[in-house]
């Protein structure tokens, strides 16, 4: 029976590669199910290995591909790039119906941060692949290398090398912006941890909500500064506090004003 599967992702910027990447894809499957466990990876500087659980709940063998990127931010947008630190081992799976398979994700030696940077981020894709899809299918891209492919559905896993010494927790500093394509809300990682950003609002100086994001808005990577748009309303331009989950911990902190035109 067709049925529809919804995949939670980050939108990701990816360079030389047509078709934007949505946060929220819709995708038909037909009996195949794939499920990915943990939804999360953290190492420690001296980890060598941590395990990738994929789960076949549907009625048909399925195959998949488990590919490892670089995940930085440039001017305010996610960016996969191709890496090695962190190698997955097996690349390609075959599960039959009601099994399951470890893949060991490997951190390679020299991997780990300096202790005086920040962590060092990863994205791990899980891609199932249709039974028409080649054994070479594999590319060191994130849209895949075989002509015309179409993935049946695609999990976005983030993985973090912590930097052990001196770590820290983020240290965001939030900021309006006034730019050409409207408002936008700015904000700056100065520590060495990430932060996932999530039910955000805007307060004013009296206690107003003046717009309010609710669910995951994203992170904002050790280091990087990240923009959201959201279709800001003038109003918000009066907002003097930003509230929010970081990291799942209820936050608020001071808003500079817009007052720079980009």
């Amino acid at each position: 029976m067709r049925r529809l599967l919804f995949v939670l992702w980050s939108s990701l910027r990816l360079p030389h590669f047509l078709g934007p990447l949505l946060a929220l894809t819709i995708l038909p499957s037909f009996a195949a199910g794939l499920g990915v466990s943990p939804t999360l990876l953290e190492f420690s500087p001296a980890e060598v290995a941590k395990g990738l659980t994929l789960r076949n709940t549907g009625t048909a063998t399925l195959r998949a591909q488990v590919r490892v990127f670089a995940w930085e931010q440039r001017d305010g947008k996610d960016v996969l790039e191709p890496s090695t630190a962190l190698l997955a081992s097996p690349p390609f799976l075959t599960i039959v119906p009601g099994a399951s398979q470890m893949v060991r994700v490997i951190q390679r030696g020299g991997a780990a941060p300096d202790a005086a940077n920040g962590e060092r981020s990863f994205r791990i894709l899980v891609d199932e692949l249709p039974a028409s899809a080649r054994e070479d299918v594999r590319a060191n891209t994130p849209s895949g290398a075989q002509p015309g492919l179409t993935f049946l559905l695609r999990f976005s896993i983030p993985a973090f090398i912590a930097s052990g010494v001196n770590a820290s927790d983020a240290e965001l500093h939030w900021r309006l912006q006034n730019t050409e394509t409207g408002l936008q809300l700015v904000t700056d990682n100065t520590g060495n941890s990430r932060a996932q950003i999530s039910d955000m609002q805007l307060m004013s100086r009296d206690g107003e909500v003046l717009y309010e994001h609710k669910g995951l808005a994203g992170y904002v990577l050790s280091g990087n500064v990240r923009r959201w748009s959201f279709g800001l309303p003038s109003s918000a331009a009066a907002a003097t506090e930003i509230r929010m989950q970081v990291n799942g911990q209820p936050t608020r902190y001071p808003l500079a004003p817009a007052d720079v035109t980009d």
